[in-house]
């Protein structure tokens, strides 16, 4: 059995059908936001802490991290990231009550 190689529809219309579209989605998008924010006006509280240093980013730690990162004497410790990305999950699991069998 041979597959035809020719289609009826060409790469160039395809790319043109997706970019109509993500245009019109964007375009009604920004229509939803405008219209939300001429309806609305938001106002944002920081806490004292926050305001009172001017940032909540230690920038010395992240410096240091950089530093560690540059010489290769940074150590990530993989089983501590696994077990906080895990323990939700694990916490979930130990909430749910086993069905009754019956």
């Amino acid at each position: 059995m041979k597959i035809e190689s020719t289609s009826n529809t060409s790469l160039a219309s395809l790319q043109n059908g997706t970019q109509r579209a993500s245009q019109s989605d964007a375009k009604e998008a920004v229509g939803n936001v405008q219209q939300a924010g001429s309806t609305k006006n938001s106002t944002v509280n920081l806490s004292a802490a926050r305001a009172a240093n001017g940032s909540d980013i230690d920038t010395a730690k992240v410096e240091s991290i950089k530093a560690a990162t540059r010489d290769g004497s940074l150590t990530i410790d993989t089983s501590k990231i696994a077990d906080g990305i895990l323990s939700p999950a694990r916490d979930l699991l130990k909430s749910k009550t086993p069905p009754t069998g019956g």
